[in-house]
């Protein structure tokens, strides 16, 4: 099995968490993983992009249309990855939007992709910890059960890496995520 994964936002919505844990999950599952993170200036609000392979691979490094996943943890980072994502291959968009514009959603359907908008910051804010956006979009990707990525495979591995006080909400927050794949909003 192999799966690229690109995981894109700013600076401070928890991008590099989100892709430690997805990482981490294969690992646990027993598939190699490599990654490559890409940060500047994401202390200020700044693009951050997580390169994940889950596979046999030798290099971190993800081509143009060759992602089977992005996760957008934020709208306009999603417009700017979008060239990773391969013909065929699925988005989770983080955005308070019901839909994206006529250009991107013909672009999506041209490509067969599959394209999915979460509101993870009202589900975050919802359940009192705004910061936690990240675990919505997790618990949402888990539901599609892409290789390692279930939801019991994920939910460990947050468990794992989010102790003490957080640990609750950020519980709380992934099954919010989850059960709103349920009913998802598809574009493409």
């Amino acid at each position: 099995m192999k799966i690229e994964i690109v995981c894109a936002g700013i600076g401070g919505r928890g991008v590099l968490l989100a892709s430690t844990i997805v990482i981490e999950t294969a690992i646990a599952a027993g598939y190699s993983a490599i990654a490559s993170d890409e940060y500047g200036m994401s202390q200020r609000g700044g693009s951050v992009v997580s390169l994940v392979k889950v596979g046999d691979f030798k290099s971190p490094l993800i081509g143009r249309e060759n992602a089977d996943v992005l996760l957008a943890f934020e709208e306009s980072e999603f417009y700017r990855n979008l060239v990773f994502l391969k013909r065929g291959g699925m988005a989770i968009v983080n955005t308070p939007k019901d839909a994206l514009p006529d250009k991107i959603n013909n672009l999506l359907a041209e490509r067969n992709n599959n394209c999915f908008l979460i509101n993870a910051d009202d589900i975050a804010r919802e359940k009192g910890m705004i910061q936690a956006s990240n675990m919505a979009i997790l618990g949402f990707f888990s539901y599609f059960r892409i290789g390692p990525y279930t939801f019991e495979g994920i939910l460990d591995t947050l468990k794992e890496r989010t102790k003490g006080k957080f640990l609750e909400k950020n519980v709380d927050i992934f099954q919010a995520g989850y059960e709103s794949a349920k009913n998802p909003q598809a574009i493409g």
